[in-house]
C-alpha cells in the first residue's frame, strides 16, 4: 500500500467541513434511489430521498428517520450508521482502520472499518484521482448485504444552511404530540 495515496486519503476525509451531492443509491435487492446528501462536520448530515418520504437526518446530538408522508419520526444511534466515521474531521486512527488499498489507473479504493463496530461491516470508498474527488461508497455489512452509492455534482466546504440540519424543524408530528 502506498503511504503516499494513503495520506492523500486521509487528508482529503479529514479537511472538509461540508460536503454535498447529489447521488444514486442501489440497494442490495436492485431498488434504485436517488437523492442529495448534506454533511457538515462535525456530526451533521441530511439525506433526502427522491422516490420516498423519507429524511434521514443528525443534529450532531441525535440520528433521525423522519418520514413526512406517515407524519412520523423516530430516532436511532449512530452506531446504526456504517458511514458515521466520515461525521468528523478528525479520523481517530485508533478507532478506523485502513485497509485494501488498490491504486488503478485514475483510481484508488480503499476498505475503512470503525474498530469500534466492526460486527456491523465497512465501507469501500472509491477516489478519481485526477481530480481528487471521492466518486463511490459501498457499505457492505455482516449480513452480506450492501448498498452502494455514487456520487454525482459533489462539492465540498460550501456553506449549508443550518436549517438542513434542524430536527425539530422537520419533525412532521403536530405540535401537542410531541415527546423528545
Amino acid at each position: 500500500m502506498s503511504n503516499v495515496n494513503r495520506e492523500r486519503i486521509i487528508d482529503y476525509l479529514e479537511n472538509f467541513f461540508s460536503l454535498s451531492s447529489n447521488f444514486v443509491q442501489i440497494n442490495n435487492n436492485g431498488d434504485v434511489l436517488s437523492g442529495k446528501l448534506f454533511v457538515s462536520r462535525p456530526g451533521k448530515f441530511r439525506i433526502e430521498y427522491n422516490q420516498t418520504p423519507l429524511i434521514l437526518m443528525s443534529d450532531s446530538k441525535r440520528l433521525a428517520l423522519i418520514n413526512k408522508e406517515l407524519k412520523s419520526i423516530s430516532f436511532h444511534s449512530f452506531d446504526q450508521i456504517p458511514v458515521n466515521v466520515l461525521l468528523f474531521k478528525k479520523l481517530s486512527m485508533n478507532e478506523i482502520k485502513i485497509f485494501n488499498l488498490v491504486e488503478s489507473e485514475n483510481t484508488l479504493s480503499i476498505d475503512v472499518i470503525n474498530s469500534k463496530f466492526e460486527d456491523k461491516g465497512f465501507i469501500k470508498i472509491i477516489f478519481e484521482t485526477n481530480p481528487f474527488s471521492m466518486k463511490k461508497w459501498t457499505i457492505f455489512k455482516t449480513d452480506k448485504t450492501k448498498t452502494e452509492v455514487f456520487f454525482d455534482s459533489l462539492s465540498l466546504d460550501r456553506k449549508l444552511s443550518p436549517k438542513l440540519f434542524d430536527i425539530e424543524s422537520e419533525d412532521p408530528r403536530k405540535i401537542p404530540f410531541r415527546i423528545n
